[in-house]
């Protein structure tokens, strides 16, 4: 049986919001789409200090997952993974609750991390569409009222 963290993985290459592979991690990376970096138990060493670059320059969390390759390839439905890149933080932040549910007390920091980041871009998200929905509808903010007020 599959776990409830394999099958967020699932989820998330269907949405589109994972990047597979060591060379797609950093792709995302540098261009600041990523949000948490992953790699396989039994990823080869040189991986894992990439990943771990990767996530150190960019300030985000990366987990160690307890899957093997052939775990991880089978969940995303490619042949083997060791590396692998969120671009949506709700996402990797239900991922990492799942896995802090079935690993108790391994995953708590980056849980943290990735509900706060959420959290933030959900905030932002929510104040661009009501700018939007002011300028359709000609309301100023009150910093353009002020300043209208002041000459």
């Amino acid at each position: 049986m599959m776990s409830r963290a394999l099958g967020i993985l699932g989820l998330a290459r269907k949405a589109g919001a994972l990047e597979i592979g060591e060379e797609s991690a950093g792709i995302a990376a540098r261009s600041r789409k990523a949000r948490a970096f992953l790699t396989a138990q039994d990823a080869s060493g040189n991986t894992v200090r990439r990943i771990e670059n990767f996530a150190s320059i960019s300030g985000l969390p990366h987990l160690a997952l307890p899957y093997t390759k052939d775990e991880l390839g089978d969940a995303l439905g490619v042949r083997a993974c060791a590396a692998l890149a969120f671009t949506n933080a709700g996402l990797a932040a239900n991922f990492t609750e799942k896995l802090e549910a079935e690993f108790p007390g391994q995953y708590t920091q980056p849980l943290e991390f990735l509900r706060l980041k959420a959290e933030k871009i959900e905030q932002r998200k929510k104040e661009a569409r009501a700018h939007e929905r002011n300028v359709r509808t000609g309301r100023a903010s009150s910093k353009q009222k002020g300043r209208k007020m002041n000459g």
